[in-house]
């Protein structure tokens, strides 16, 4: 090469290589969105003639499970001891008894239904757990069963099902998970929360309906003596302050 050939510059004026770059990088842009937006994928429910069936959508391998929903614990998933050969998860069509809480019938339902359910809680409960299932309790719960859990609810005074109150003998005996399957199954005229409600969450509200069972019907011995004296007193001014 001759010693005083030189290069043009980029700024000298009779060269510029900007606008060959950037049509050439605009062209490769155009050539690669319409590869990626032309592809042999399918939308959802899209017809497919490539399978028999017509569908495009394929549905799992029998006995695979999709990561994070192997659910081994029978326990904290389904609240029960074991599960059946197969599962039924749909609502029971058990007659609704708001005005009788002991009717026969119920009972018997609930003794082939529910027979196998656990009577004690997957893990421990504490104290956040019941704040938590409190806090859930008012979201999904206090519009039926109020938030005494007395069943007279906003939508029951509108003429919706009145669920029986928690505070029956019957709901009080029941095992904890007869009461988590019935959030997560339905019951009656109570549709399933298993879509709403995680299964933790489920147990967090179970544990919180104990506690407002418990509230109502705490034993009084129990009560340390500085409590039991204000119970009294607060019992004997209520009896002054009702007397004629």
């Amino acid at each position: 090469m001759h010693a005083d050939f030189k290069l043009p510059r980029p700024d000298a004026g009779d060269y510029s290589p900007w606008p060959a770059m950037f049509l050439v990088v605009a062209l490769t842009s155009v050539g690669c969105q319409q590869k990626m937006a032309d592809q042999p994928s399918f939308r959802p429910d899209e017809p497919s003639s490539f399978f028999a069936d017509g569908t495009s959508s394929r549905r799992p391998v029998a006995g695979t499970v999709a990561r994070g929903h192997l659910r081994t614990d029978v326990a904290l998933y389904f609240g029960r001891r074991a599960l059946p050969e197969e599962p039924d998860t749909r609502s029971t069509t058990a007659p609704n008894v708001a005005t009788d809480a002991t009717a026969p019938s119920l009972l018997k339902v609930e003794a082939a239904q529910f027979a196998d359910t656990v009577d004690e809680f997957p893990f421990s409960v504490t104290r956040e757990l019941v704040e938590h299932g409190r806090n859930r309790y008012m979201i999904y719960c206090v519009v039926c069963h109020d938030a005494a859990g007395t069943g007279q609810g906003k939508i029951v005074q509108r003429g919706y099902t009145r669920p029986p109150s928690y505070h029956i003998d019957r709901l009080r005996e029941a095992p904890v998970g007869y009461l988590y399957r019935v959030v997560a199954e339905g019951y009656g005229s109570m549709p399933s929360y298993a879509g709403q409600i995680p299964p933790r969450d489920r147990w967090a509200i179970v544990s919180y309906v104990r506690a407002l069972q418990l509230s109502q019907h705490f034993p009084l011995d129990n009560l340390p003596e500085d409590l039991r004296r204000q119970l009294d007193a607060g019992a004997q001014v209520a009896t002054v302050g009702g007397a004629p």
